[in-house]
This record gives C-alpha cells, sequence and structure tokens, in this order.
C-alpha cells in the first residue's frame, strides 16, 4: 500500500466529507489523516488515504469526478515520514498585520526548519475589538539548527512585529 494526498477546494456545502468518505471506502482505502476548513465560503481540504497500488489510480480518479470540487492527488513518498529528531511547537499571537506569517516562516526556512503543520486563524481580540492573529506551527528540530540563534530571531521578531511568540521544545517541562 501507498498513500495517496488528495486536495480538494470547491463551494462548501453540507455532505462533502462524506462524498470523500464513500470514495475511499469504495476503493478499499483507509483514511489516514486529514485538515479540513471553511475558507471565505470554500471547502478546503487535504486527505491522506492508505491504498493498494492497484486501486490507486481508480481512486484519484474517482475523486476527480465528484461534482463542483477540484480536485488533486500525487502518490506520497513514505521514505519522507518524518521522525526521530526533537519536536517542536511555536505559537504567534498578536494584532494581525501583513506579512506575519512570511516573516515567522523565513526565520524557520533560514534555521533548515521544515514545517509539518501549520495553522492560521483570526479573531477579535476580547478587549479593543481590534482583528487578533494566532498561528500554530509544529516541526522537527534538525541536527543543523542553532537553536540559541532560533530563539534569538524569534525573539527579535516579536519584538519588531509587536507579537507573543512561545517556542515550545520536545525535552522541556
Amino acid at each position: 500500500m501507498k498513500q495517496l494526498v488528495i486536495t480538494i477546494v470547491g463551494k462548501d456545502q453540507p455532505g462533502i466529507v462524506e462524498a470523500l468518505a464513500a470514495v475511499v471506502v469504495a476503493h478499499d482505502g483507509n483514511w489516514l489523516s486529514s485538515s479540513m476548513s471553511n475558507l471565505a465560503g470554500q471547502f478546503a481540504g487535504i486527505i491522506e488515504v492508505a491504498v493498494a497500488d492497484e486501486k490507486r489510480e481508480a481512486l484519484a480518479a474517482a475523486m476527480g469526478e465528484l461534482p463542483g470540487l477540484q480536485v488533486h492527488s500525487v502518490t506520497g513518498d513514505a521514505s519522507t515520514e518524518v521522525g526521530g529528531l526533537p519536536m517542536a511547537e511555536l505559537e504567534v499571537v498578536g494584532v494581525d498585520q501583513p506579512g506575519i506569517v512570511r516573516r515567522l516562516t523565513e526565520v524557520l526556512k533560514n534555521q533548515g526548519v521544515n514545517l509539518l503543520q501549520f495553522a492560521s486563524w483570526c479573531e477579535p481580540a476580547p478587549n479593543s475589538g481590534d482583528e487578533l492573529f494566532r498561528g500554530v506551527a509544529e516541526f522537527e528540530l534538525p541536527s543543523t539548527v542553532d537553536l540559541e540563534g532560533l530563539k534569538a530571531e524569534l525573539e527579535a521578531l516579536a519584538e519588531d512585529l509587536a507579537v507573543d511568540i512561545e517556542l515550545g521544545l520536545e525535552d522541556e517541562n
């Protein structure tokens, strides 16, 4: 079995996830993981499915035939699976402004960090009514990372953007 990674975008409506799940089951696939959201009235999702090699193309084709959805599928590469390196989590919170994600991910990229998961959203600040940006990232720390340098760059970025950035490391209590 190989993994099939499927991205889906289309006008949000009830029943999309059920339709996707029905196609997976009809092709003897196993739904491994997913992330789905309503973004500006659009359903946006990504699914990882384990499926037998001989059924992979038929599953991808059936997903592509679902009405009203744009679907793209690629075969996963098991050689790129994560594991074995120390994990870290980063949380950023502050008044929303253009460029937060770009500047944050630039710091991580410059340290050789590859994000495993990233989620962000905006919400009203409790007292001021300003738009509050929140982001959470999870990543492995490569052996080449300069941890003190990473912490210093994140602190400087937090000060420059006037946001709070917390870095949590696997070994910290």
